[in-house]
């Protein structure tokens, strides 16, 4: 079994987002068993050891370069000793992007969401195996503030569009092995009506539906679909138990 670790990165008085990306995880594969820790309780790591590491969403006030955001940001160190393969979605990304020297800010044109429309593979996207099966323009299930406002040195851009020049990337380095996304993946469109709801924000006007084109949940996983191989491929080369 492939062992991963997710980080719900929400804090006190938001729902818990770790149980939910570990049942979309467990939809695309029966091989992983999920462990969940919530560090803005204060829920320090779990005895290890994992394959890979997830860092979920967050609907907190503040950015991840914030004084209130040490606590995420000491898990992150923690867990990048480990070596394995990590995942980042929205904030995840985010804290991604700045723990590895980028910059993080609210976005200019304010916040996505609903769908994060004609995202487009830039050309290291539509060859890195992280995107293998997307097509070359895609919309994806989004809701944040804030954004990558510049990469990492030695970082990949995959993924752009017109609201977030950054909508995915990819860092490899000989310690670091992340892959991440600004949309979520892990989220169909009425997981997003939801999150708005309990803001007092209504779900903007779209013509796609889940089940339907890039909201089925075998086209909206893909880049899940993909980490997850690259995680157990890695799990095989290292030998791990």
């Amino acid at each position: 079994m492939t062992r991963i670790l997710i980080v719900d990165s929400n804090g006190p008085g938001l729902p818990a987002l770790g149980p939910g990306f570990a049942a979309v995880l467990q939809a695309i594969s029966r091989k992983i068993t999920c462990s969940l820790c919530a560090p803005y309780l204060g829920q320090g790591l779990p005895e290890g050891p994992f394959d890979g590491v997830v860092f979920s969403g967050s609907g907190v006030a503040w950015c991840v370069d914030a004084p209130e955001g040490r606590i995420l940001q000491d898990i992150w160190r923690q867990v990048v000793c480990w070596k394995v393969p990590i995942w980042g979605s929205c904030n995840g990304m985010q804290l991604a992007a700045f723990m590895l020297g980028g910059r993080c800010a609210a976005s200019p044109h304010g916040d996505e969401d609903g769908l994060a429309k004609a995202i487009t593979l830039t050309d290291i996207g539509r060859s890195h195996p992280m995107m293998q099966g997307r097509a070359s323009q895609f919309h994806a299930p989004a809701v944040h503030r804030d954004e990558v406002e510049r990469l990492p040195e030695g970082a990949h851009l995959l993924a752009r569009n017109d609201h977030s020049s950054v909508q995915a990337f990819a860092y490899e380095a000989e310690d670091v092995s992340f892959w991440g996304t600004q949309y979520h993946p892990e989220f169909s469109l009425a997981d997003v009506e939801t999150w708005l709801a309990d803001r007092g924000k209504p779900l903007p006007n779209t013509e796609e539906r889940d089940g339907q084109g890039d909201l089925t949940l075998a086209t909206r996983t893909l880049e899940l679909q993909n980490w997850l191989a690259h995680v157990t491929s890695r799990h095989r080369t290292t030998g791990a138990k």
